[in-house]
């Protein structure tokens, strides 16, 4: 079941286009935020789809700020909407913790790529989350 998660997720995320393996902590104290491309997978039963959408975050003095648009192409009540993300890192960048938009809820990781990971909780439905630097245009 676990690969076929994995295989979801990285399949939402090649549809969203590219990405690179720039590193989020190049904004770290900086003024200059990261964009990501987000992908949400359910991981028990059908009460849930999957989920896309873009994040704009500034990580700063531990503190993680910006914002989430919903792209999904199913139903998704975060569609088209514009919410704030807040959250905090550490472990030397390595452990994450995000809201977005007050109703879901990450528990993760960041790795040195920039890539955070981890656990999705809406509603009390869980998801795996993967969220990647998007590569500059």
């Amino acid at each position: 079941m676990k690969t076929i998660t994995n295989a979801a997720l990285a399949a939402m995320l090649v549809l969203l286009g590219s990405f690179t393996a720039a590193s989020a902590a190049t904004n770290y104290g900086s003024e200059h935020a990261t964009p990501y491309v987000a992908a949400f997978a359910p991981i028990f039963g059908t009460s849930a789809f999957p989920r896309t959408g873009t994040m704009t975050l500034l990580v700063r003095d531990g503190t993680i700020n910006g914002r989430y648009t919903g792209t999904s192409v199913g139903p998704d009540a975060l569609d088209n909407r514009m919410l704030p993300v807040t959250g905090t890192v550490g472990g030397n960048n390595q452990y994450v913790w995000l809201v977005i938009g007050g109703a879901i809820t990450l528990r993760g990781r960041m790795d040195p790529d920039g890539t955070i990971s981890g656990t999705a909780t809406e509603a009390g439905r869980l998801y795996d989350f993967i969220a990647k630097p998007r590569a500059a245009r």
